[in-house]
């Protein structure tokens, strides 16, 4: 499944940024922080017909995309 690459951002209360993610059909949804840290996960109920594993790699591909999107890359390194 591959995740939608839509990036929005915000500033909380603590000046925490985050960003939010979402896989491409919509059914997971993932915040992380500048630090890597996931905040909050969102499962749409369309995601209880998918096996147990492949559940398992959606939420983790949408975590590692979330947090890819703070990565600079190794050109600013």
């Amino acid at each position: 499944m591959a995740a939608d690459p839509e990036l929005r951002t915000s500033v909380p209360r603590r000046n925490t940024v985050q960003v939010s993610h979402s896989s491409h059909d919509g059914a997971i949804a993932v915040v992380v922080t500048l630090d890597g840290q996931v905040r909050d996960l969102q499962l749409a109920d369309t995601v209880t017909t998918r096996p147990a594993a492949q559940l398992a790699r959606d939420i983790l591909e949408c975590i590692h995309s979330a947090q890819a999107l703070f990565d600079p890359g190794p050109a600013t390194r």
